[in-house]
């Protein structure tokens, strides 16, 4: 469901411990932290595919009750700083297709 939301992403599959996503400039592989159903929340950590070697990584994505729907919290922890700002373009991008997605399927 990922490349349905998430424009970067061309491919996305879960093999029950890591994320895969394959993107035009490679693949990125995460390990899944946690995958809570029940608190609508998932995490993960980058483990392969950075273009620079990562120190620490915990992206976490919260789906919260919000009167008659939900809002959705995408925070992400990265270092080497100089991580921030792919990191924070592809979730920005990822924030806004999740906003068209849910738009166009209510």
């Amino acid at each position: 469901m990922i490349p349905q939301w998430f424009p970067a992403v061309r491919e996305a599959h879960f093999d029950g411990v890591h994320r895969h996503l394959s993107t035009s400039e490679g693949t990125l592989k995460s390990l899944v932290v946690t995958k809570d159903d029940a608190l609508r929340r998932c995490q993960y950590r980058f483990v392969e595919g950075m273009p620079l070697p990562v120190d620490f990584h915990l992206g976490t994505i919260d789906v919260l009750p919000d009167a008659d729907g939900s809002r959705v919290v995408y925070s992400q922890e990265i270092l080497p700083e100089a991580l921030a700002p792919i990191v924070e373009r592809a979730v920005s991008e990822g924030i806004a297709g999740i906003a068209r997605y849910f738009a166009a399927h209510p």
